[in-house]
């Protein structure tokens, strides 16, 4: 038989109306806050006003709990878990919060998980959204470790670095990691005054989700290997597999929007096929639908390949996933190039950084092919990258397919 060959497969789960509630979804929600002493002066400010905002934006139906950390242990709980009736007595509690001392993040997300079990139901979407300005100090090991614990109670996190460069020096590998082990998302907050906006989109997000607990379950054909599994909408992330029998694996989708939906790009090996259709995987997926608080729902779909000799039906290809699949390796290179550069292998980064202008140029993303040229020639001179580059451009290259569904 011909050797394997890499194959790509785009899978695409979209609620259905059935699955959507007409307004906004009940929310059991944990505001996660960095108060630490360099969050002092405008951070500190628009975060209050941001979270002040959110009150304002949920109703008796939802649930909030609102903790603050510093590097003291434990973390403070500003709000416990309740029901958003007393709206101003919950602003003025917000408004106390003051800066203080370094930053110790998994005392923050300790407790705000201790707080969401406790709002935990069928008809509730539950998410952690947590700030910071800065690098969390000794615990990074324990933040990895309650992101699992996140991940495993079907809980999100969507994380977020404020500011860039040196006065805001949180690592954005640590939030990455967190966002994905968790099931959510990182962004980037690049000025205090956006805050409130970014706050304001993220929770409409959560609001308006369908599905919640997604899990999909590849049964593949003997000879088929999985070799990376890619969320590519709405944002490029890397997730994690794992072998539940001889051909089965796991892949852990968690909650799933109305209307944009999840799509992902699943990168394999299948065998050297002869001439014909051939069967490759089962996919199933299992979800809850907190609208109808129906839970265990179950949806399968068969993917067949077909293998032609016909020169002229062999050039066929879909230009959308083929845009979609140089998107997801330019974003590839350029991560792999900056956990490169903050490794310190400065030759392999530099060629990586290059390797990933080349491919967004192709792109048409100019901009980000200029950046990344220009930390090649930083790191090629100066044996480092810029603190504040990197920290907007392993974000950027995330939101590639993003700019592609609005070409």
């Amino acid at each position: 038989m011909p050797a394997a060959q890499q194959a790509y497969l785009l899978l695409e789960a979209v609620p259905s109306d059935s699955a959507s509630a007409s307004e906004a979804q009940p929310v059991n929600f944990s505001l996660v806050l960095d108060h630490s002493g360099s969050m002092a002066g405008a951070k500190l400010r628009h975060m209050k006003e941001a979270a002040r905002l959110v009150v304002d934006r949920l109703s008796p139906r939802d649930l909030l709990s609102v903790i603050v950390f510093d590097d003291e242990k434990p973390a403070e709980l500003i709000i416990p878990s309740q029901s958003v009736v007393d709206r101003e007595s919950i602003k003025r509690n917000i408004d106390l919060i003051q800066e203080r001392g370094g930053t110790h993040m998994s005392t923050g997300m300790s407790l705000g998980l201790s707080e969401l079990e406790k709002g935990k139901s069928p008809e509730r979407v539950s998410s952690m959204l947590l700030l910071t300005d800065g690098q969390t100090w000794e615990d990074r090991t324990d933040c990895l470790e309650l992101a699992d614990r996140f991940q495993a109670a079907g809980i999100p996190i969507y994380v977020m670095g404020l500011g860039v460069g040196e006065e805001s020096n949180w690592d954005p590998q640590l939030l990455e990691e967190i966002a994905r082990r968790s099931s959510g998302e990182w962004l980037v907050v690049d000025k205090p005054e956006t805050v409130s906006n970014v706050f304001q989109k993220r929770l409409v997000s959560v609001q308006a989700t369908a599905i919640t607990n997604a899990q999909m379950t590849m049964r593949l054909v003997e000879g088929v290997t999985p070799r990376f599994v890619w969320r590519v909408v709405p944002l490029i992330s890397r997730l994690d597999h794992r072998s539940v029998a001889e051909h089965d694996i796991q892949v852990f989708l968690g909650d799933i929007t109305h209307g944009s939906g999840q799509s992902l790009l699943v990168d394999m090996l299948v065998p050297g096929y002869s001439e014909g259709t051939h069967r490759l995987v089962q996919a199933d997926i299992m979800y809850d639908v907190p609208a109808t608080g129906l839970s265990g729902q179950r949806v399968s779909l068969e993917v067949l390949m077909t293998v032609t000799k016909d020169p002229i039906l062999a050039q066929r290809t879909d230009g959308r996933v083929m845009n979609i699949i140089e998107r997801v390796v330019a974003h590839k290179l350029q991560t792999q190039a900056l956990d490169e550069a903050a490794a310190g292998e400065a030759v392999k980064a530099t060629q990586r950084l290059r390797a990933a202008a080349t491919r967004l140029l192709e792109l048409g993303e100019v901009d980000m092919a200029e950046q990344a040229t220009e930390q090649a020639s930083k790191i090629e001179k100066d044996g480092q990258i810029d603190s504040a580059a990197a920290q907007r451009m392993r974000y950027a290259t995330k939101r590639l397919t993003e700019m592609e569904d609005q070409d």
